[in-house]
């Protein structure tokens, strides 16, 4: 119960978000729900990959509306290696459509987490 309770003062205290940072945010909303949904509805659970990036997803989204440090250092890490397997999936099987704008989303994001980390806009 208490952890539950600091986590709501933490959203109180939290620093200001911009609307860039509420855009990141709903980029790893939409793939927390794209890989739960790949997990169940796909049945593509023997892929080991999406359960790891699932937990990555998870806990670094909640990192990140927390806004602390090693939230934002782990989403900067997540979206960096999704952005790794897009441009895998683009160079090895050629599916350019959607790993092409998934790549080039989780590349501006990750860019985007470093330069905030750089300016200490997280506690």
């Amino acid at each position: 119960m208490s952890v539950i309770f600091s986590w709501v003062m933490d959203l109180k205290d939290s620093p200001k978000k911009s609307g860039a940072l509420y855009a990141v945010l709903v980029w790893m909303i939409v793939n927390v729900v794209f890989y739960a949904l790949e997990l169940t509805v796909f049945n593509d659970a023997a892929d080991l990959n999406n359960s790891i990036m699932l937990v990555l997803w998870v806990v670094s989204t909640l990192g990140v509306v927390l806004m602390k440090k090693w939230g934002a250092a782990l989403a900067a890490f997540t979206l960096t290696y999704a952005f790794a397997f897009n441009v895998f999936n683009v160079i090895y099987y050629q599916i350019y459509l959607l790993n092409g704008i998934s790549a080039t989303i989780n590349a501006v994001a990750a860019a985007y987490l470093f330069k905030t980390m750089f300016e200490n806009k997280y506690r």
